[in-house]
């Protein structure tokens, strides 16, 4: 296989060397559906010509020109194209072809197939620039870029800049589009979209704005446009008083992009989106609100990422947790939601801590060896953890200390690059906080840690609890203390205890009788992990709807969760908290994550002897909630999804008649995604899908209607089903989102028996993919098929320390196969616990 990493010391070699780039990039979109022409001329400096320099490349060279000179077949080898230079300026032509990508990285290509027509979308980052063009592919080479595209003649091409000239000769079925310069950009920055697009514009405050979405998604796109442009308007005002800095790029496109590999990327006027976020049927304002959130993280990378950029991957958190913060204090200002940290207490955080206690957890800011480690570290740590230290430095320094070092760091660093010690001095500037600490404890070491209250007849002792694994920080904890009045929480007093690495204790200053709740860390502030005494626990599994604050409700809701994971809570108490508490949440966002998490904890952590029955407890439970809620409401809408997803074979009718679209409740759409929940949650628990497959396509004939059934068909508990969902994985008909599909399908819960076979084939897939298969779908394939649920545990975990010293398996597969193997243990850990809880529902 050809060479596919990049070494942070190659970059920086290459860096020392290079300067002033630009690029004129001309591509061919007519070549056929297979490959595409590429032709890139670079003109640099060069520092000293003596240097090895190398431009990356993916595709095949047709030819090299470097200075007018043909460098002959021998200069490409593998990904890198070999330059022999002068010192000062120098000019490289690479032309040649390369191929359309199927897995949402490089250059994308979707056939709709409700009208045949083709769409094409770039996804470049960390390290795939060089797939589509010839190019010095590392963050801390800024370049300015002329692209140009020829394309079908009906085809609209959009890209970081507006196209100044559109060429159709006559009686020819294409034109070409040429865009103007770009201002310095990074490789993974430049960006463009092409096919039969439809457009909405609009503009705000001097800036152009558009939306994009293929033809067969118009209509929803005009229904959503109002509600996007709008939080885009307010984004762009909230973010430019902010910075004091007005948007710095000449527009700001948006295009919902097909089968996108992720929520969205921050390409500077072109915005690429994955279409769910262009709701096809009725969501929550929950849902709304987390569509704003995307929209205002890839809008605060305009400024943090794309106008000031990282030196090199090390600093990626630089750009995530940045963005992911900003987005959620932003909300408050920019959106009809209000504040975001309660929202990101409750979905965010309990992931962030989760990924901590994994064997792969890492520091937020890491030394990255290469661009494949680049890729390993987008994840939780940096995008979740990050944001709440971030949140909790600018919390403790003050707001406004911490948006002008920020303003700071922006004017210094303008269209350049940066990294820590630079945000770290522009900070010191502001702020008289102590950042360098900070930066120590927070940035540069693994692991969260744990904080209790201990009750002592002497008083009570806030304790930050040893773990050889994390060393102690400095903490300054807020703690809420609540008593028990009349069936009531009623907030007594709020304290602060300030612990550090010498003094581990800290007195918490009561006055009266020993509380019945006390909650740590009750404002979400500090990034801890909460551990409830047991009194506490006690107090919240009972009492816990009773608490008035939102933001130390969720704090609890995290602890407990925290605790099913740590196997120091019983999985069934936890749902029997949701049912009875959870259920009363006003929030329809917090009430979904509840009954999510509690049919989790129900399917996977808790006793597999019991799931059956409790699942009728929990699936009885909210039928009554769901009997009850308003018509037309979103409590009604999350409570029949959470219906869909638990029902048994005694609920196959009711599956059966949401599929054919009957509501059994007054004021509930059928949707097309509830059809589909029903359809899955039948055909996973052995119902006859027959015929009524054929209803749902009906009525989501598209690609997601196809994604959806080729899931409902993988999840059918049949030795044939299986065979088959495998057969397809392997078969390379499928693009890479319909393979996720199919292996969301063939692995479920429950279905154990048909799924142990199953499990040395992974192992022996898995190895036979080593250098051959494509790096996405190795990774996709290693998470999701990771044969947790099975009859043959012990046997999987001694075929996994196997696989994890295969080195011929890229560092980023077996991250993942070690992530999930710890996932299988706390499975096996947690199910214990639920099992020696007893029989009772709690």
């Amino acid at each position: 296989m050809p060479r596919t990493v990049l070494t942070k010391e190659e970059a920086a070699a290459r860096s020392a060397e290079i300067s002033d780039v630009h690029y004129a990039v001309d591509l061919d979109l007519t070549a056929g559906d297979r490959t595409f022409a590429t032709t890139t001329v670079a003109r640099f400096q060069s520092r000293s010509g003596g240097a090895f320099v190398f431009l990356d490349f993916a595709g095949q060279a047709e030819s090299v020109e470097c200075n007018g000179r043909a460098l002959g077949p021998n200069a490409q080898d593998g990904t890198r194209v070999r330059l022999h230079l002068r010192p000062g300026e120098n000019t490289v032509r690479v032309v040649g072809s390369a191929p359309y990508s199927r897995t949402g990285e490089g250059l994308h290509r979707f056939c709709d197939p409700l009208d045949g027509q083709v769409y094409v979308h770039t996804k470049f980052e960390p390290f795939a620039a060089h797939t589509v063009y010839a190019c010095f592919d590392q963050p801390d080479l800024k370049a300015t870029v002329d692209l140009t595209v020829t394309a079908d003649t009906h085809w609209v091409v959009v890209a970081n800049t507006d196209h100044e000239e559109r060429r159709a000769p006559a009686g020819e079925k294409r034109s070409t589009w040429r865009f103007g310069r770009t201002p310095p950009l990074p490789p993974y920055l430049v960006a463009f979209a092409a096919g039969p697009f439809r457009r909405l514009a609009s503009h705000h405050a001097g800036v152009p704005l558009a939306l994009y979405a293929r033809n067969s998604l118009f209509e929803e796109l005009s229904c959503e446009a109002p509600e996007i442009f709008d939080v885009i308007s307010r984004g762009l005002d909230y973010y430019s008083e902010l910075f004091d800095l007005p948007y710095p790029f000449s527009k700001y496109d948006h295009v919902f992009a097909p089968e996108y590999a992720f929520g969205g990327m921050e390409h500077p006027g072109c915005v690429t989106l994955n279409e769910q976020l262009l709701f096809r049927h009725r969501v929550t304002e929950d849902t709304r609100r987390r569509r704003a959130d995307v929209l205002l993280h890839e809008m605060a990378h305009m400024w943090f990422g794309d106008y000031v950029t990282m030196r090199w991957w090390d600093d990626l958190w630089l750009n995530e947790a940045f963005a992911t913060m900003m987005a959620v204090v932003a909300q408050a200002e920019a959106t009809r939601y209000g504040e975001g940290w309660t929202a990101f207490a409750h979905h965010a955080l309990p992931a962030a801590r989760h990924a901590d206690q994994l064997p792969t957890s890492h520091a937020i800011r890491v030394e990255t060896a290469d661009t494949d480690a680049a890729r390993s570290n987008l994840g939780p740590i940096v995008y979740l953890r990050g944001a709440a230290v971030l949140h909790d430095l600018a919390e403790r320094s003050g707001w406004e200390s911490f948006v002008a070092g920020v303003r700071t760091y922006l004017r210094t660093h303008a269209w350049g690059n940066a990294g820590l010690d630079d945000f770290v001095a522009a900070l010191r500037q502001a702020s008289n906080a102590d950042v360098d600490r900070w930066v120590d404890e927070w940035l540069l070491r693994r692991g969260v840690n744990t904080v209790e209250v201990v009750r002592q007849a002497g008083g009570h002792r806030v304790v930050q609890c040893p773990d050889p694994d994390v060393p102690p920080r400095h903490l300054n904890l807020r703690i809420a203390v609540f008593d028990d009045h009349d069936a009531k929480l009623v907030l007594r007093q709020r304290a602060h205890v300030s612990l550090s690495p010498r003094r581990g204790e800290g007195e918490l200053a009561l006055s009266g009788a020993s509380p019945d709740l006390l909650v740590p860390n009750d404002d979400a502030v500090s990034h801890v992990k909460v551990r409830l005494d047991p009194r506490s626990r006690r107090t919240a599994l009972r009492s816990l709807s009773t608490l008035g604050d939102r933001r130390a409700r969720a704090v609890v809701w995290g602890a407990l969760w925290d605790d099913v994971l740590d196997a120091h809570l019983p999985a069934r108490s936890y749902a029997s908290a949701v049912l009875a508490h959870g259920v009363l949440e006003s929030d329809a966002g917090v009430l979904h994550v509840l009954l999510e998490r509690a049919v989790q904890a129900v399917q996977v952590y808790g006793d597999p002897v019991s799931s059956c029955r409790m699942l009728q407890v929990v699936a009885r439970h909210v039928r009554q909630q769901l009997d009850g809620a308003a018509a037309g409401t979103d409590r009604q809408l999350v409570l029949a999804h959470a219906l869909v997803s638990v029902v048994g074979a005694d609920g196959h009718g009711l599956l059966s008649d949401i599929v054919c679209g009957r509501s059994p409740w007054a004021g509930l759409e059928v949707a097309r995604d509830l059809r589909w929940r029903g359809l899955l949650r039948l055909a996973s628990t052995g119902g006859d899908i027959h015929g009524l497959l054929d209803v749902a396509m009906e009525a989501d004939p598209g690609d997601s209607g196809r994604r959806n059934a080729l899931r409902a068909k993988a999840a059918r508990p049949t030795r044939a089903a299986k065979e088959e969902a495998w057969t397809r994985l392997f078969s390379g008909s499928l693009s890479l989102a319909e393979r996720k599909a199919v292996m969301a399908g063939l692995r479920q819960p429950g279905q154990e028996a048909l799924l142990t076979p199953y499990a040395t084939r992974y192992l022996a897939a898995l190895e036979s993919m080593a250098g051959t298969a494509e790096p996405e779908f190795a990774l996709a394939f290693a998470r999701a098929l990771y044969p947790r649920y099975t009859h043959a545990e012990q046997s999987v975990l001694a075929g996994t320390d196997d696989l994890l010293g295969n080195k011929a398996l890229s560092a980023n597969v077996l991250k993942a196969v070690a992530e999930e193997r710890a996932e299988l243990l706390i499975m096996q850990a947690a199910r214990a616990c639920d099992a020696a809880h007893g029989t009772g529902w709690v």
